[in-house]
C-alpha cells in the first residue's frame, strides 16, 4: 500500500533540482505571458507557490526534525502569501513582514542547494540544474531585499511607483541585471543604503558564478 507513495516521495527527491528549476523558470518568466496584474495576483501567483512548495518538499526530502518542521511552517505561509496579500496590500505592516518572510523563504532553500551541490562527489546533471537554481534563487533573494529596502526608505531605487505589485516585475528585473553587472541605468540606486546593498549583490552575483564554476571544474578534475 506504501509503494505508490514511496514512489512518488522517491522522484521528487530524485528530481528535486528540476522540479525547483521548472517552478523557479515559471515564478520568474510567467510574467511575460500574464501580464494582468490582477489575474497574476489571483490566479498565477498561489500556483507558483504551490509549484515550489512541491519542489521544497524534494529539495528537503531526506532532511528530518526541525529542519522539516521549519520547512513545513515556511511552506504553509508562502502558500497563504498570495492569498493574504489580496486583503492585506495596503496594510506596510503586513508588505514588510511578506518581504522579511520571502527573504527567509528563499534565502533557506538557497542554503540547502548549495549545501548539496558543494558536498556532492561527482558532477552529474542535476548538479549543474541545482547550480542554476542557485542563481534563480538569489536573484529571489536579492529582489525581495530591494522591495523591502524601497519599503523602509521610500525613492532608494528611480523609475519606480508607490505600488508593491507593480515593482515587483521591475525590481525582479533589476536583480538580475545587478547580478550579472550589467547595468543598463534604467533603474538606478538614489541614497546610500541602495547603493550598497546593489554593491553587496553585484559582488555576490560574481562570486557565485566564480565558486559554483570552480566546485563543478573541481569535480571534473577529482575523477
Amino acid at each position: 500500500m506504501n509503494q505508490p507513495k514511496n514512489t512518488l516521495k522517491n522522484r521528487l527527491n530524485l528530481y528535486r533540482f528540476e522540479i525547483l528549476l521548472i517552478s523557479l523558470v515559471f515564478l520568474i518568466f510567467d510574467k511575460i505571458f500574464f501580464p494582468n496584474n490582477l489575474i497574476y495576483l489571483e490566479f498565477v501567483w498561489p500556483i507558483n507557490m504551490l509549484l515550489i512548495a512541491i519542489a521544497s518538499y524534494g529539495i528537503f526530502n531526506e532532511k528530518k526534525g526541525k529542519i522539516l518542521w521549519i520547512r513545513n511552517v515556511l511552506t504553509i505561509i508562502s502558500i497563504s502569501m498570495p492569498f493574504l496579500f489580496l486583503v492585506f496590500n495596503q496594510e506596510l505592516l503586513f508588505l514588510y513582514f511578506l518581504t522579511s518572510f520571502y527573504i527567509l523563504f528563499y534565502t533557506f532553500i538557497f542554503v540547502e542547494v548549495m549545501r548539496q551541490i558543494t558536498y556532492t562527489r561527482e558532477v552529474r546533471l542535476n548538479v549543474v540544474i541545482g547550480s542554476f537554481c542557485g542563481y534563480l534563487l538569489l536573484s529571489m533573494i536579492a529582489l525581495f531585499c530591494f522591495i523591502l529596502l524601497n519599503l523602509l526608505i521610500p525613492n532608494s531605487f528611480s523609475n519606480l511607483s508607490n505600488l508593491v505589485a507593480e515593482n515587483y516585475q521591475k525590481l525582479l528585473y533589476f536583480s538580475f541585471i545587478t547580478l550579472t553587472s550589467i547595468g543598463f541605468g534604467d533603474i538606478l540606486p538614489l541614497n546610500d543604503s541602495s547603493q550598497l546593498l546593489v554593491a553587496f549583490f553585484g559582488m555576490l552575483g560574481q562570486f557565485y558564478m566564480v565558486a559554483v564554476v570552480g566546485i563543478i571544474i573541481s569535480r571534473f578534475t577529482s575523477k
